[in-house]
This record gives structure tokens, sequence and C-alpha cells, in this order.
């Protein structure tokens, strides 16, 4: 009864994580998610399997890994309208009579090419003068432990740095995920991202005008980010040399995205993510799954430490999206 007490608490704990004012869509450059792995798995992660990007998807999961792993992935996400990139550092060689078990790092990218800076001419028509290029990071760090012999707790801290063309703007978040190992052949995992409700503040300022019109103050422009909460699912399934994994999770938002979302009632909203994956010899891969209802499918190969993954994303209304990542393990 005290780990099911435990395991309830936690996730009250995450599940409250919910702010009162935040800005829609402030946080959304960051969910794309990141290995190919993960996306050839419609981003149904959050339970397992997880690898060296596992700080990323449930910082939880690091106490399942063993050894260092380092991973760097690339994609050209929706065609050419973005570069996407990722790399990380994870060290899971546990110590004795240490409250953590494992830590890592992750620099997150994501971005491009095509704002056109405009100015008036005398006919007060804007014309370009210039194109600047944009992009997100995150530079984060994270830790994870373990309260009894089937529960693992992990946290993210991150800084986040955000460059529009005309404004620039900093933040910090943090992202927190539990694991249970429910049955070997079932974990359940729970990520909550921007816990904190994490923020932006830009360099430009917004003036704040008297009844008179008079400007009295210039105020930061700042966005908050609502936490998301995300539930996941895994069962496996061992038979003679070969591994199934059935995998799913789903993220609830709180940002009152109505239509924009799967499945939505009021401000509260729910996407999904299903994911199928075949090993043989825990050396080949086939993957296939549904990232919010979009079809991916993919495949990898882990052979001498090294891991190879590819993985396709199939958009209707956008190019599709191609990501190969490969990672070593030492």
């Amino acid at each position: 009864m005290t780990l099911v007490r435990n395991i309830a608490l936690i996730g009250l704990c995450l599940l409250l994580a919910v702010p009162a004012h935040a800005a829609k869509y402030a946080g959304e450059a960051f969910s794309l998610g990141v290995g190919a792995r993960g996306l050839a798995l419609g981003g149904a992660v959050v339970a397992g399997p997880f690898d060296g990007t596992t700080a990323y998807w449930n910082p939880a999961g690091m106490n399942s890994l063993g050894g260092r792993y380092i991973t760097a992935m690339h994609a050209e996400t929706f065609g050419s309208l973005l570069n996407h990139d990722f790399i990380s550092y994870v060290d899971s060689r546990r110590k004795e009579h240490s409250p953590l078990h494992a830590f890592g790092f992750y620099v997150y990218y994501l971005g491009g090419g095509g704002i056109k800076i405009t100015q008036l001419n005398e006919f007060e028509r804007p014309y370009v003068v210039r194109e600047e290029s944009h992009g997100d990071w995150l530079f984060s760090a994270a830790v994870s432990g373990r309260i009894k012999a089937t529960v693992d707790f992990g946290l993210t801290a991150k800084i986040i740095y955000r460059d529009i063309g005309t404004e620039s703007g900093y933040g910090l978040t943090m992202d927190a995920g539990i694991v249970y190992r429910a049955h070997r052949f079932v974990n359940l995992g729970l990520t909550v991202t921007d816990i904190t409700t994490g923020f932006i503040r830009y360099s430009g300022k917004t003036e704040v005008l008297d009844a008179d019109g008079n400007v009295v103050e210039r105020e930061a422009n700042t966005e908050s980010i609502y936490p998301t909460v995300k539930p996941g699912l895994m069962l496996e399934y061992n038979y003679a040399d070969f591994t199934g994994r059935i995998l799913t999770s789903g993220d609830i938002r709180f940002e009152n995205l109505k239509w924009n979302a799967q499945y939505w009632t009021g401000a509260i909203s729910l996407d999904t993510h299903w994911g199928w994956e075949l090993g043989y010899r825990d050396m080949v891969f086939g993957r296939a799954g549904f990232d919010i209802g979009r079809f991916t499918a993919g495949g990898g190969v882990d052979f001498h430490n090294i891991t190879l993954d590819f993985a396709y994303l199939h958009h209707d209304e956008l190019d599709e999206t191609f990501r190969v990542s490969a990672g070593y393990r030492f």
C-alpha cells in the first residue's frame, strides 16, 4: 500500500501542475520530439522503449539504460521548411548508496529562414528590407533516481533561447516524469513538460499608456508555457528471438485548443500517439505508428554498440518529414 500511495502522490503532484494564465503555442516549437526511433513509433515513447533520447521524452527512463550514450539527430522537417537537430549525452552507470542513478544533457534546435523584414515606403506600402533566419534552442540537464524497485523518477531543467529575427528571448522551464514497471511485460509512464509553467522573456518592450495617451512605462514582452500532461503505456512480449512492443501515449493540454486538437472538452484537449515495434535479437527493428493521426514508419539497427535509426512522417497539408539519428553506447 505504501508503494501505491507514493505513486499516487507523485502522479497527483504532476497532474496539479496547471497554471492560471499562459500563452497558446508558446512551447510548440519544442513538442516535435527527437530521435528517429521516437518518430517512427508515433511519439508514443513516454513509457519506453528508452534510448539515448530519453532525457527529452521522460527523464525517469534514464534509469533503464546501462552505460554512457551519445546520440545525434538531424531531420528535414516538413520538407525543407525547418531544420531540426538534437545531440545528447546520458550517463547511466549506477553508483552505490547514491539517490541519483543517472544524469544527462541535451541540446535541441529547431529553425530555418524566410522571415521577411519590411518597412513602409513613401506611399505607406510595405517592402522587404531583408530576410532573417529564426531558431529555437533548448539547453537541458536531467537527473533520475529510484523510489522503489519498480518506480523511477526524473527531472529535466531547460534553458530556452528564441531568435525571431527582430527580437530574441530567454526562458526557463522544467519537466518531470515517472516510470512504474507494473509487470515485466508492462510499463506505465507519466511526463509533465513545463511543470513549473515555463516562461520566455523577450528583448522588445510594450508601451503602457495612461488615459491621456502618454507613455508611462515600458513592459518586457513575456510568454508563459502551459504544462502538458503525457501518460503512457508500453506492452512488451518476447518470443524466441523476437521482441514485440505496443505503445500508446497522449498529450493532455489546457490551452483551449478546441478544433486544433484531436479531442477536446472546454479548455482541455487530447492528442494521441500510437506505436508498434518488432525487433529481432535486439539488433534489427521495424516500426510503425500514428503521431496525432499522421502515419509514421521506420526502422533501425543496433550493432556493436552503434545504433542507426531512420523514420518517416506523412502529413496531408505539409511535405513529409524524414529523420535520421545515430547513437554510440560505451
